[in-house]
Parts: structure tokens; sequence; C-alpha cells
């Protein structure tokens, strides 16, 4: 006779998403490191902090900057950036992007960019050539990482349609499905995740990170917002969106 003693059992912490076996030790030392990060920020290295302000492409009254991480900086940096990046996609549930893509360049293909100059924009025709392809947006309070942003360089997005129902309509900033148009639009900017650690949230963080990406993501000049688009977000990442965009819907979403 076999006698089935079954496996440890895991859990799901409900304030940082973080999945663990509590009773064994090792788990439980890593649950209590991640849920630190998670709730408090991410810990940052006294000697990097001159170098990050030289990234800063945002300053705040009380001392906290915004500094801005891309493709051609150092290994460091760029391992800073996938460790915060770590925590923001445990808590969000989302996949990891390995390095290779995170750090790579896009090039505009899309049918929009071989139109005549003549039919084309000012800011659709300087944003015709090569880029970082995700850039990751690093809010700093102290010596500690309490936001981050990853942007993305993105071609299309599709429009959030209105609810039909002028009651679905009141609760549209709930867990209601948001629906989108089958027809794609053109689009520059791709939100791909933002996060604000537990601590500091409803604090303006996330509206700073978003006002850095538009404009600092494409050099020397400002996305407008009928540019940017989601990823597919959350229902808080679905309630920031109208806030930002100051609508309910016409607001874009993209499919990564």
């Amino acid at each position: 006779m076999q006698i089935d003693l079954g496996g440890e059992t895991s859990k799901s912490c409900n304030v940082c998403g973080m999945n663990y076996i509590p009773s064994n030790a090792e788990d439980a030392i890593l649950h209590r490191k991640y849920h630190a990060m998670n709730t408090g920020g991410v810990d940052l290295r006294k000697s990097s902090m001159e170098t990050l302000k030289k990234r800063k492409v945002w300053a705040g009254d009380d001392g906290s900057f915004i500094a801005v991480i891309h493709r051609k900086d150092t290994l460091a940096f760029r391992n800073k950036a996938t460790q915060v990046l770590e925590v923001v996609n445990t808590e969000l549930g989302a996949v990891t992007i390995e390095d290779e893509k995170l750090w790579s360049q896009v090039i505009d293909t899309s049918e929009s960019s071989k139109e005549s100059d003549d039919e084309s924009t000012e800011v659709e025709k300087r944003a015709r050539s090569s880029s970082d392809r995700f850039k990751v947006y690093l809010y700093i309070r102290g010596q500690k990482c309490i936001g981050a942003c990853l942007a993305e360089r993105i071609q299309k997005a599709y429009a959030v349609l209105a609810p039909e129902d002028p009651i679905e309509e009141l609760l549209s900033d709930s867990s209601s499905p948001i629906s989108i148009s089958q027809t794609a639009d053109n689009a520059m900017l791709g939100i791909s995740r933002i996060w604000t650690s537990n601590m500091h949230r409803k604090a303006g963080i996330a509206t700073a990170l978003l006002d850095s990406a538009t404009s600092d993501f494409l050099y020397g000049m400002w996305v407008p917002k009928d540019l940017v688009a989601f990823s597919q977000p959350t229902d808080s990442g679905g309630q920031l969106a109208r806030k930002w965009f100051g609508v309910q819907a016409g607001w874009h979403v993209y499919v990564e």
C-alpha cells in the first residue's frame, strides 16, 4: 500500500502577488524580501544615485525624481531596471520580457510610414526612424525606487468603445470589461507596465511617470495622448488610463 502525502502547499500573497510555500524556509525568506520591495520600494545603491540623477527627466519638490534607463546604459543599470520589472511583473501577473528584446531597437515599418510626406503630420515624420524598443522610467525617492513605467515603441492600437448601456457607463471605473474597435489606429507609444509600490499609491506617482514617458521617449517631441496606448490594462490600470486621458472611452489599448 502506498500513501500519497502530497506536496507542500503554496499560497499567493494578496498584497505582493508572489506565490510561495510558507513551510519552506528559503521560500519564506524570498517572500519577505520581495514583499518588502513591493510595499516599500526597491533599494538602490548609494553609489549609483549620482549617475541616476544624470538620467533625470523629471524632478519633484520633495527631492524625488524620475530617471530613464535604456539600451545604451551600463549593464549594472539595465540589471537594476530588470530587478524592478521582476517586482512589477509578479504583482501584475505579466510575463517576463527577455533582455534581448527589452534592450533592442525597432524601426517603423508600418504602411503609414510609406505614405508621402505631404500626407503626414510633422509628428509622424519625426518619429520615422529607429528607436529604442523599450525604455524604463524609475520613480526614485531617497534611495528607493517606488514606481516604474515600462514604455514601448508601437505602431498600432485600438480605441476603447463607450458602453452601450448607460448604467454600465456609470460603472466603467470598476471591473467592467473593455470593448475595443476592430479597426486599428496609428499609435507611437505603448505603456507596457506601470506600477507604484503599495505604500506610495494615490500620490500622483503614476501620472508623473506617464507624463515623463510621453515627453522623453522620442527625442525632441512630446507624444500626443491620442497616440499613446495602454497594454491590456488591469482594473486599476483601466482606472488610471481613464483618469490620465480624461475620458471614459476613445483612449487606446494595444496587444503586446
